[in-house]
């Protein structure tokens, strides 16, 4: 028998369209108001004030006199320079003429503002997120000298740091830029026992062990299938949070980054005349040690997202400052694996 419907003229059938568009996940290495300092009033430089210890000044009582101890303690500046941060992004509609995301714009004298559209919101998620990683890339990996626009508009910790007095401990690793599990805990260890004794008086809720993603993952091997008190693993906020010794864990994944990018001369060692860059590390600090200086507290909601009829064209466009400066060298050492 003849079917009862008959298939007239189609289209080439391409698929169904599903009316969502999936994100890339974008993951934060940590969060700034948690894991540093952060000063929100810094408009372009801000001098702070810091004061060394005061020790040996009690002696043994000998006679009646007016002279006073001669024991003295520094007050010393740093400076903390925010240098200005502009986010300046743009899309036309014209992009996306002729796909099903056509579908999603709006109507009438409307349809060339994407704003609130599903295409809208997925470009301010994707910025939103963009800033939030940048933010804590630049905080580590910036330095005014270097040739890339994307690192030159600050100096990051790395660069302070790696100015500083006796920054850095480094350890061999059996291959390059591939500890073992047994050679982070080695570095591990060799930070927590000879830190210096400022750092080690540190309360251990305050103070971090910032890695490489490699190190941290080379530290959970060290876990697996023990329940040692060195080493603890439970769940904060969602997220799994590591600890050695009682000091949180923190993979800094856009160290990755900014050491493929840049080569920072802490990262460095030269053997035989020759400078080799390496790419693990851990650096072991108190969170009050690692200031933020910006003109708000939140950089990545300081943004606003318009329409202009003129140009045809949504704008995103973000502005704040941001600089960061570290304070006492006593309460900071880096171990780097060569």
């Amino acid at each position: 028998m003849a079917n009862v419907a008959n298939k007239g003229t189609f289209a080439t059938y391409s698929g169904a369209n599903l009316n969502e568009i999936f994100y890339e996940p974008v993951f934060r290495s940590d969060d700034i108001m948690r894991n540093y300092r952060v000063l929100p009033n810094v408009k372009h430089k801000m001098n702070v004030f810091t004061s060394a210890a005061l020790t040996k000044i009690v002696n043994k009582y000998t006679d009646c006199s007016a002279a006073s101890g001669s024991t003295q303690f520094n007050i010393d500046e740093k400076t903390i320079t925010a240098g200005r941060m502009r986010v300046a992004l743009e899309q036309c509609s014209k992009e996306f003429f002729g796909t099903y995301i056509e579908e999603m714009y709006r109507n009438g004298v409307d349809v060339m503002n994407v704003e609130g559209t599903q295409l809208g919101d997925a470009i301010v998620n994707r910025a939103v997120k963009g800033i939030a990683q940048d933010v804590v890339r630049l905080a580590w990996g910036g330095d005014t000298a270097s040739a890339s626009a994307a690192y030159d508009s600050m100096d990051g910790w790395i660069k302070l740091m790696g100015a500083g007095s006796a920054p850095r401990f480094k350890g061999n690793a059996a291959t390059d830029n591939e500890p073992t599990a047994g050679e982070v805990l080695t570095g591990l260890r060799k930070l927590y026992d000879e830190a210096p004794a400022a750092l080690q008086q540190v309360a251990t809720a305050d103070k971090r062990f910032f890695v490489t993603p490699a190190v941290y993952n080379a530290y959970l091997a060290n876990l697996e299938g023990s329940s040692a008190d060195l080493a603890v693993t439970n769940m904060q906020n969602g997220y799994q949070v590591v600890k050695y010794r009682g000091v949180e864990l923190v993979p800094v994944y856009e160290w990755d980054t900014i050491l493929a990018d840049t080569n920072p001369n802490l990262f460095a060692d030269t053997a035989g005349g020759v400078t080799t860059n390496y790419t693990q590390g851990i650096c072991y600090t108190a969170t009050e040690n690692l200031i933020i200086g910006s003109d708000v507290t939140d950089p990545e909601g300081s943004f606003k997202v318009f329409y202009d009829d003129l140009e045809e064209k949504m704008f995103f466009r973000g502005y704040f400052k941001l600089g960061v400066q570290y304070l006492y060298d006593s309460l900071y050492k880096w171990y780097i694996f060569i």
